[in-house]
């Protein structure tokens, strides 16, 4: 186990903001987790699930110990199409990995940032397919316990972009490993806008070409977080009722919609482009000027300036459209906008 005191965590967050934690640890395996967790609670620090941090904010230093779990190791079962994944192993060459065993129906999922075991956490989604669909299980270490916890699927409890998981505790539950179930036979998705034209309405496309659309259409519309700090997408998008999309309808031609449970998926970077948000600067924090759902870190920015403007957007599109964005990233030392 390594520990760092007084951490700079500019490197481990995507958005690349200055902030510090207590201490820092990464793990290498449960007994070294166990290690971290009875060192934080002898010295009474919360705890912190950082994996990536490709999904968070810092306003502030975090006054606690940070956990990496860099755990590694991907086993398939090409028998039963299963594959269990270490939580330290990167979300993407994941799905990489089961594209090569022929294990196919996350190619819909490839690029998204992140470590595997955050995956569940967030019930990771794009281009209309959500991690949901192919979990069987995970193992997760309570802080609380110490004790090493199989979770099924229904105990996991998903939404959208949300799980059981994100419950905020002093002493969280940690992904140590994660258990998927794929398809031997390829069955690709893609009625998703941005795939329909990429295929052009063709059926016949292969689980590669499909890797290789996501990346690419990925690519075109996302800034990598290497060359410029960001997150990705920073809210959630809104599902309306029925009515309340109607009544949108009076206002705009075709809005764009997506029937779900419940109503019509809006997606959130249109009504930031209604606002006139795209390419918008907020001192050294800016919206990206290709997607306005996403926010980056252009020049120094602090966490302050990212959050500022993040409630900005949101107070425009309330007073707009009476819609409350609700964010996607997690946002540590201040309370969410």
């Amino acid at each position: 186990m390594k520990l760092v005191f007084d951490a700079d965590l500019r490197r481990y967050n995507s958005f690349a903001v200055a902030a510090r934690a207590a201490c820092l640890a990464e793990i290498g395996d449960v007994r070294e987790l166990e290690r971290a967790v009875s060192l934080a609670e002898s010295r009474n620090m919360p705890l912190l699930p950082l994996g990536e941090g490709s999904n968070v904010l810092f306003v502030g230093d975090f006054p606690g110990m940070a956990l990496l779990m860099r755990n590694r190791g991907i086993e398939f079962d090409q028998d039963r199409c299963e594959v269990r994944v270490a939580a330290g192993e990167n979300w993407h060459e994941l799905v990489r990995a089961c594209l090569a065993k022929g294990l196919h129906g996350i190619e819909n999922l490839a690029l998204i940032p992140g470590s595997a075991g955050a995956a569940p956490v967030q019930n990771i989604g794009a281009y209309g397919v959500e991690l949901e669909r192919f979990f069987l299980e995970l193992e997760c270490f309570d802080c609380a316990s110490g004790t090493l916890r199989t979770w099924s699927r229904a105990q996991c409890g998903f939404a959208y972009r949300a799980s059981a998981l994100q419950q905020v505790r002093q002493q969280p539950r940690i992904v140590c490993s994660m258990r998927l179930r794929l398809e031997r036979e390829a069955a690709p998705v893609l009625h998703y806008p941005a795939l329909a034209e990429e295929f052009d309405g063709s059926t016949e496309v292969t689980p590669q070409q499909l890797f290789d659309a996501v990346c690419r259409i990925r690519r075109s519309k996302l800034p990598d977080p290497a060359l410029l700090g960001n997150a990705g997408s920073f809210f959630k998008n809104p599902v309306l009722s029925l009515a309340a999309f109607d009544e949108l309808r009076q206002r705009f031609a075709s809005p764009p919609g997506f029937p779900v449970e419940g109503g019509v998926k809006l997606p959130a970077g249109w009504l930031l482009d209604q606002c006139g948000f795209r390419g918008h600067v907020h001192g050294g924090a800016a919206v990206h000027d290709r997607h306005a759902v996403v926010l980056v870190n252009k020049n120094r920015a602090s966490g302050r300036e990212l959050l500022d403007l993040a409630r900005k957007m949101q107070a425009r599109t309330l007073a707009e459209f009476g819609i409350a964005l609700e964010p996607e990233v997690r946002i540590i030392g201040a309370e969410q906008p």
